[in-house]
């Protein structure tokens, strides 16, 4: 009842297999990351070179409205991608060739968009479509890979290691781009996106093409794979209808991931209100380091909290929540601070902060794991590349909602001119310190106490909320805990022991 074969596995994780995906993440979190932040930057102060004030403004704004119309079609992406890989299986694996695919095809249209450059509306009609491509290649190797994590194994103890293994090796991509890129592009941004571009996505198809060739895929039930292949377009979503544990997991993990995403959003802004513009920097680079400590800390005390101290994953998450919640609140009350001293404070707060939201979004994918065993216990059908459609799509809503929430905060606090001020004198007068300090000085000097605690209500106050009801959601509706999950998977093993015995 099992396809079999050299490239396949029953029992254990292989050591090899384990590490070679776990470590990929870094490699391919690293070209994504590229692109996520630095992308605009190299639109804004490169590719639009050499054309008047007023063609730049429209071709900018023409860039800004393609990026919202294709993220409405990069969530609509997600799910049909999905449904294509459930559909669609290889002889050579149901995910591998999908990784392998999406690797080269995104690291070849990485590379050409930031080495070809036309000028003028050229540039604006060659961008829409090779973002388009970028996004559809992207998704492809993206889904099969998240794909992939809970189809090997389906014991808690295994799941908690590879999910804090991957997420470690994830951080240290993302972090490595977002803190040595800053400093290679300083004065020379052109040239060094364009080599960077280079270099990432040789590294992502490199570590994509060696974990395809030697990783091995977990053995599949027949029965449950001719189920997933009898899925039709439209149960693409059913599934979040009929699985109700997977439905309030997506749920919390939408509001998660807005929650989570808000400080980081307005960090910059947040710094230069609060501690002026030349100091602003500075303390923001600061401050992402101590959110990339916080992040890693957590992510490698996660396996000693659930294998050593044996505590439940609610337990962990209730507690995790709590200290989020507080130090939230923590952060709020800065604002009624005046002593700059207590920028350490922040960082204190914050990095309870992060460390907690850290374990929770842990938590959150150890329960969407879980959530899919539960599809098979209850339809006989796991929906692994589906479900983690959903998720990437979740992950997508939470982004929009992010950059609506910081703007809408920005504006009703009455920061929003001051904040496109910034940005319009560092393009002015770019390569002038002095100059964009003067003009952002002057435009700051307005700025009131209220339109302080308005904004910080924005990136606190809200997260806190988000966070309490994702809190909530999981402490009532999540009904798998640990024994109940053990119970489903001795019952799914029982019934494919019948199937073969009665054949």
């Amino acid at each position: 009842m099992f396809h079999s074969g050299k490239k396949t596995f029953s029992g254990d994780v292989p050591k090899l297999t384990k590490w070679l995906y776990t470590t990929s993440g870094m490699f391919r979190d690293a070209s994504y990351q590229f692109i996520s932040l630095f992308l605009l930057s190299f639109v804004q102060f490169f590719a639009l070179g050499n054309v008047s004030i007023d063609e730049y403004i429209q071709m900018y704004t023409t860039i800004t409205i393609i990026i919202i119309i294709l993220r409405i079609w990069d969530g609509l992406n997600d799910p049909i991608m999905g449904f294509i890989i459930e559909k669609c299986h290889f002889k050579w694996g149901k995910y591998r060739p999908w990784i392998f695919i999406g690797a080269i095809t995104n690291s070849i249209v990485t590379i050409l968009m930031f080495w070809i450059t036309p000028t003028g509306w050229a540039f604006v009609a060659f961008f829409a479509i090779f973002y388009f491509l970028w996004d559809l290649t992207y998704t492809m190797n993206d889904i099969a890979f998240w794909a992939v994590l809970p189809s090997l194994s389906q014991k808690e103890e295994v799941r908690a290691n590879l999910t804090t293994l991957l997420s470690i090796f994830v951080s240290i991509g993302s972090f490595a781009v977002g803190g040595i890129v800053p400093i290679l592009a300083s004065g020379n941004q052109g040239p060094t996106y364009r080599w960077v571009a280079l270099v990432t996505s040789i590294l992502f198809v490199l570590s994509q093409t060696i974990l395809v060739i030697f990783m091995k895929e977990r053995e599949i039930d027949v029965s449950v794979e001719k189920n997933d292949e009898k899925i039709k377009f439209k149960e693409i979503f059913t599934v979040i209808i009929k699985n109700d544990q997977l439905r309030y997991t997506i749920i919390a993990i939408l509001l998660y991931y807005t929650g989570s995403s808000i400080l980081v959003g307005a960090g910059l802004n947040y710094f230069y209100f609060n501690f002026g513009y030349e100091k602003g920097g500075t303390l923001q680079t600061l401050f992402t380091v101590v959110y990339a400590v916080a992040t890693l800390l957590g992510q490698c005390l996660y396996p000693l909290f659930v294998n050593k101290l044996k505590l439940s994953k609610m337990k962990l998450f209730t507690i995790c929540s709590f200290t989020t919640l507080a130090a939230y609140i923590l952060l709020f009350s800065y604002v009624f601070y005046t002593s700059e001293a207590t920028f350490a404070l922040v960082c204190v707060y914050g990095f309870i902060a992060f460390f907690g939201q850290t374990i929770m979004s842990l938590i959150l994918y150890i329960m969407i794991q879980d959530s899919i065993d539960y599809n098979e216990y209850k339809f006989n059908e796991r929906r692994e590349s589906s479900t983690f459609a959903l998720r990437a799509f979740t992950a997508k809503i939470g982004s929009s909602l992010q950059q609506l929430s910081l703007y809408a905060f920005l504006f009703m606090a009455g920061l929003f001119t001051i904040s496109n001020g910034i940005a319009t004198a560092e393009r002015e007068f770019m390569g002038d310190k002095d100059l964009i300090i003067s003009e952002v000085n002057s435009l700051m000097s307005g700025v009131t106490k209220n339109q302080l605690i308005i904004f910080h209500i924005g990136f606190t106050i809200l997260p806190f909320v988000l966070f309490l009801a994702t809190f909530l959601i999981i402490r009532f509706k999540y009904k798998i805990t640990e024994k109940s999950h053990q119970e489903m998977i001795e019952e799914i093993e029982r019934r494919k022991e019948q199937s073969i015995n009665n054949e």
